[in-house]
């Protein structure tokens, strides 16, 4: 794959305000997908954009198709000494933009940190968590909470995408989360509806879970309960790719359920497989909010999630349940398998509260409306030249 970039151009003092850098390690999957998106509705504004991240998924050949320019940076998941390079690189791209927003706890770690180099020189900036560093738990979990403390003041403004999120934020952060704005993430309810094609299966009940064969996604969750349904020959289709794969299929074995698990791999587009369950299942360690819940919802599925960061979308219109609970999700399950008028009434509940409230269309509007208040882009004719973001900034000297 080929790169392609504005980048041979010198960094100048009065640069193009349409000139925005996008960083992301995910490339695949639910942030690779909103920053997909994103990238569609800013060229389409007339931004130029330029998208970093690493060469495998399909994040690069997404954005390149959206007349985005790609420069390859590959950055790897855990810390690495090849870190190092790749904050001087972005310490160089983001010199030549007028604004530079961070996706994913990785690439906001390394972003601002290369930002931080700059000085009064660094661009204004937006992170976006997609699910905070420290929600991974276990013994790094202090150093990421004092490392995002560190961090805030590098960063302009940092996008939550659930209530839940920057309540998390604000938390840790204490005062400093004044810079946190919420913005919703959203879903495309005409591509992801309860009317389409459905992918292929067999008879037996079907669960399905969507995401990246991971620890946050919990595939392995999943597998447990199903040996725990009750319900005679429910399968579960995990689509997907990632690097717990083989060991998810060991844990089958175990279990004895090979033949019920079916491995179906990464599919760009989850929506037929979604509308071929009987139960979408979401079992997240911790997220930000899940994407593929909303898109689920849309689709008018019957959905049995954890209760992690931004899964309150659900209430009352789907069934929450502990995390890491396996017992408690597979009783979920096999209610709602037992009772399809309740399936169905709670898809249908699901898919009218996502079309009301968490449009696509609107979250990426935010988050445009949120680069042209710290100067990147033309405003819309008819709007303020000075909006109530760029005064708060002003007064609390963030820049």
């Amino acid at each position: 794959m080929k790169a392609v970039s504005w980048l041979r151009v010198a960094s100048r003092p009065e640069l193009d305000p349409r000139r925005v850098l996008i960083v992301s390690q995910a490339t695949v999957d639910g942030v690779a997908v909103c920053v997909r998106d994103l990238v569609q509705a800013a060229v389409t504004r007339g931004y130029k954009v330029t998208v970093a991240c690493p060469r495998g998924g399909a994040l690069a050949a997404w954005a390149m198709e959206r007349h985005a320019a790609w420069v390859p940076l590959d950055m790897r998941r855990s810390p690495h000494i090849t870190d190092l390079p790749i904050m001087l690189r972005l310490r160089s791209l983001a010199r030549s933009h007028a604004i530079v927003h961070l996706h994913s706890s990785k690439a906001g770690a390394v972003g601002r940190l290369a930002l931080m180099s700059l000085g009064r020189q660094r661009p204004p900036s937006v992170f976006t968590p997609h699910g905070w560093s420290w929600l991974v738990g276990g013994r790094m979990a202090p150093a990421y909470r004092l490392f995002e403390r560190l961090m805030v003041p590098v960063t302009t403004a940092v996008v939550a995408v659930s209530a839940e999120e920057r309540s998390h934020g604000q938390a840790v952060l204490g005062s400093r989360a004044a810079r946190i704005q919420l913005i919703p993430n959203g879903v495309d309810a005409a591509r992801f509806r309860p009317e389409g094609p459905r992918a292929e299966r067999t008879a037996d009940p079907l669960l399905v879970s969507v995401g990246r064969l991971c620890h946050a996604r919990a595939p392995d969750i999943a597998v447990t309960a199903l040996s725990l349904v009750r319900t005679p020959a429910a399968r579960l289709r995990l689509v997907g790719a990632g690097e717990d794969r083989a060991a998810v299929e060991a844990q089958a074995r175990t279990l004895g359920l090979s033949g019920r698990v079916e491995l179906a791999g990464f599919h760009p587009d989850p929506a037929p497989d979604i509308r071929a369950a009987d139960v979408v299942v979401v079992p997240s360690r911790y997220d930000g909010m899940a994407l593929v819940l909303l898109e689920a919802m849309a689709c008018g599925a019957a959905v049995v999630a954890t209760r992690v960061p931004g899964s309150s979308v659900l209430d009352g219109v789907g069934v929450l349940v502990p995390v890491e609970d396996p017992p408690a999700l597979a009783r979920a399950v096999d209610a709602l398998l037992a009772d399809p008028a309740r399936r169905r009434l709670l898809g249908q509940a699901a898919s009218q509260r996502v079309v009301r409230q968490y449009s696509l269309e609107n979250s990426l509007d935010s988050i445009l409306a949120l680069w042209r208040d710290l100067g990147g882009g033309p405003a819309p004719s008819g709007e303020a030249s000075v909006s109530p973001i760029q005064e708060h900034l002003t007064r609390k000297k963030l820049r």
